[in-house]
């Protein structure tokens, strides 16, 4: 007889519904809501709709914020990432507020959890990954493909595996609306 959902799933599901104080039926729910809303968020050709569709999913975006096209905002903890004002988050890059270990290493390398908190004015360049428990200050610029796992100060030009500051911006004015 084959089982309708792994042991892995049923572990993982089973740890998630109790982190929220939800039984497993209505924590699958609002799951399934927060994936269909994600996969149409991924493909919906205006950006103002995909950051409508994120907010729908508890992701907190101030106003203005651009999103581009199949951006993986964590599908657990939404909750867990802020991006400030005029913030721009480019094609394909990821956001993971929690990472945990397989079945037979959680002991060693257990679930954790940290926010993500994106400054205003911030530009996250296509294909970069943002881990969690980082913050990068306002203004500031990463590059394509960067991976930040840890903070970036305000006005500096990050990039790279892991990312780091190559450079302070200067001449970063405040918008002119």
């Amino acid at each position: 007889m084959t089982t309708v959902v792994s042991k892995r799933d049923q572990v993982t599901f089973g740890e998630i519904a109790n982190h929220y104080h939800s039984n497993k039926l209505l924590f699958g729910v609002k799951y399934f809501k927060n994936w269909i809303l994600e996969q149409l968020a991924s493909i919906i050709p205006v950006p103002s709709w995909r950051a409508k569709l994120h907010r729908m999913r508890g992701v907190n975006l101030g106003q203005n914020v651009y999103v581009g096209y199949n951006v993986l905002f964590d599908r657990i903890h939404p909750e867990l990432i802020t991006v400030g004002d005029y913030a721009e988050i480019g094609d394909r890059c990821i956001l993971s507020a929690h990472t945990r270990g397989s079945l037979t290493t959680r002991q060693a390398y257990p679930r954790t959890m940290a926010p993500i908190k994106i400054g205003r004015g911030v530009c996250v360049n296509p294909g970069s990954i943002i881990t969690q428990g980082v913050e990068i200050g306002e203004n500031s610029i990463i590059g394509i493909g960067s991976v930040v796992t840890r903070d970036i100060s305000p006005n500096s030009l990050a990039l790279g595996y892991p990312a780091k500051v190559v450079k302070k911006l200067e001449d970063v004015g405040e918008l002119k609306t």
